[in-house]
């Protein structure tokens, strides 16, 4: 059931959460209220290095997304697989709920491409360097990877991992 509450900026439909009863979340999912109180929306870096935006109820952080999705979104598919809240468009400040929605992958198809960067011995400039030498000037990987002073395998993945990563922004 929505709610409308007023006297806050503007008058906003709020949803109470299916687990925490006392929590309500407004539709465009940028307030949580508990017991009537507005909660800090915060950023907090877990284990992996990456900022996650949670709340603290009862001393404890949950996230944000998941909340929402919780309470706005359909509900987490059961069929024994882990899910998380992931963003549509990649925008973490996005909060909207048609923005979020059930995914079985922790990272996105950027975060794979930044993990994949870090394990390369390519900056994130060489990487592009070489792409657009090979696939615009036409030169040959092994040249390339001379001037570079790196495998041509190094060059083969680099190469690779960009056309992914164009491949994915032409999908979308």
């Amino acid at each position: 059931m929505a709610y409308i509450i007023s006297g806050m900026a503007e008058s906003k439909k709020w949803k109470r959460h299916p687990k925490f009863r006392d929590l309500r979340i407004s539709s465009d999912g940028s307030d949580f209220l508990l017991n009537d109180k507005l909660l800090r929306i915060r950023d907090h870096k877990i284990k992996n290095g990456k900022i996650l935006k949670v709340v603290m109820i009862n001393r404890t952080y949950y996230s944000v997304p998941k909340l929402i999705l919780e309470t706005w979104g359909p509900p987490k598919p059961e069929d024994g697989r882990q899910y998380f809240a992931m963003y549509r468009d990649g925008n973490k400040e996005n909060l909207y709920p048609k923005n979020l929605y059930w995914g079985t992958q922790l990272m996105n198809k950027e975060d794979l491409f930044e993990r994949d960067l870090k394990l390369s011995r390519l900056t994130k400039d060489q990487t592009y360097e070489a792409f657009e030498r090979n696939q615009y000037r036409g030169e040959s990987i092994a040249s390339i990877a001379r001037d570079m002073k790196v495998s041509d395998m190094a060059i083969h993945r680099a190469i690779k991992r960009i056309n992914r990563k164009v491949k994915a922004k032409e999908e979308k």
